[in-house]
């Protein structure tokens, strides 16, 4: 694809394929994630880790011409009691072919329009995603110098920054 002019953006609908949509979750992982997680880590999953039916009404995917999702974001109230009564983006994937034409960008404009009353927006970024953080600097979001380790399904440990917004 060489721009992102054919790919639209808009809200998520109660009848997306969402099966669809887990598969692109799993593989921006293993794509994103190679050599920051486990391979055995990365193969070991499937789409039944990612579940986007039940927060559809979070969610904004970004869907070429010919209606394939190679985008999502969803975000909301944040899930963590610590950020009680504060917003998170609880996820944000692009596949790789799309990448590098301003669709997460855009994305994240749709998504922050939605939490635009909020006075605060956490989301947590794998700590070694350097080029994850990167675009979050680039688009407002700091790093609290904070993390929380999440723990995947096979025991591996993942650190992740909190960024803030």
């Amino acid at each position: 694809m060489s721009s992102d002019q054919s790919v639209t953006i808009r809200p998520a609908t109660a009848d997306e394929d969402f099966d669809a949509i887990a598969q692109l979750y799993l593989t921006v992982w293993r794509s994103a994630y190679a050599g920051m997680i486990p391979a055995a880590t990365l193969a070991a999953l499937t789409p039944k880790l990612w579940r986007p039916a039940e927060r559809w009404q979070l969610t904004h995917l970004a869907v070429t011409a010919t209606d394939q999702v190679v985008g999502v974001i969803a975000a909301g109230p944040a899930r963590r009691s610590q950020w009680a009564g504060q917003t998170e983006i609880y996820s944000l994937y692009v596949l790789p072919g799309f990448q590098h034409q301003q669709i997460g960008s855009r994305l994240m404009q749709a998504a922050l329009a939605d939490l635009s009353s909020a006075d605060v927006v956490n989301l947590l970024v794998l700590a070694k995603n350097q080029a994850a953080r990167r675009f979050y600097d680039r688009i407002g979001f700091h790093d609290t110098g904070q993390h929380l380790v999440d723990t995947m399904p096979d025991g591996t440990k993942l650190i992740n920054q909190i960024y803030r917004l």
